[in-house]
């Protein structure tokens, strides 16, 4: 049985609040942080993390839209007012909600603190890669991040994140991605798959044909139950392999 609890902490000068779900008991347990999609931490977002805690996770999602003030969730039909949110958002801003977030869990009695690992779905799979870069990551799952490398309407000028990156990646990577997904086409992921490799990186790929973008979302039109139940075990034995 899941023990639910909410943690706030300052970041950014603000009160971030953390939701937590976590296996009944006194033991420790291994550590995912859930990251959410450019819609806030919505029911979809907290049921994953209680699934995550189901399997014996200690699992933490942090608000990351805190600085527009608490529990702020859009409505998936209104995704330009995600996107308008994530836009405010620096990476360095992104990078001290991670840091906090893993000082919670390193803090609390109930996580092995040396055994963190991070997931992240739309928006979140970007921050999932960027949480890779830190030492305290031991492993990153990333769902169809958008934003390592423009979009294949973005100006030829637009900035490639991916480039300036690579070389900082510490943990093992997995992904998932649709064929289908115009943002992020399967030429742009094998190009981070291949950028990565070539600079040592461990990363595992999965295209999913006649998925697109946020497909593993069973509250959207674009859910895909197959790709998403393909995901959710091979997400699952990754982190046992790398936090176990």
């Amino acid at each position: 049985m899941a023990v639910n609890e909410v943690a706030t902490v300052k970041s950014g000068g603000s009160d971030m609040q953390i939701f937590t779900s976590r296996p009944d008991g006194s033991g420790k347990s291994p550590a995912v942080i859930i990251i959410q999609e450019i819609f806030g931490v919505d029911a979809h977002i907290k049921q994953v993390t209680t699934r995550f805690s189901e399997q014996g996770y200690y699992a933490a999602t942090p608000e990351l839209y805190h600085r527009e003030g608490p529990n702020k969730v859009v409505p998936y039909l209104e995704m330009k007012a995600g996107s308008a949110i994530r836009q405010k958002l620096t990476n360095d801003d992104i990078l001290a909600d991670l840091k906090a977030t893993i000082e919670v869990l390193q803090n609390d009695p109930h996580v092995d603190a040396d055994k963190i690992g991070i997931v992240g779905f739309c928006f979140g799979g970007f921050v999932t890669y960027l949480g890779s870069t830190l030492a305290e990551i031991k492993a990153a799952a990333i769902f169809y991040g958008g934003g390592i490398l423009p979009r294949p309407d973005a100006p030829a000028d637009a900035p490639r994140f991916l480039d300036k990156s690579a070389d900082d990646v510490k943990a093992p990577i997995i992904s998932f991605w649709g064929a289908d997904d115009g943002g992020i086409p399967p030429a742009t992921v094998r190009e981070i798959a291949s950028t990565l490799k070539d600079k040592g990186k461990s990363i595992e790929v999965t295209i999913y044909e006649g998925a697109g973008h946020g497909f593993f979302c069973n509250d959207r039109g674009s859910y895909n139950k197959e790709a998403a139940n393909d995901a959710w075990p091979k997400t699952l034995a990754f982190f046992k392999t790398h936090l176990s």
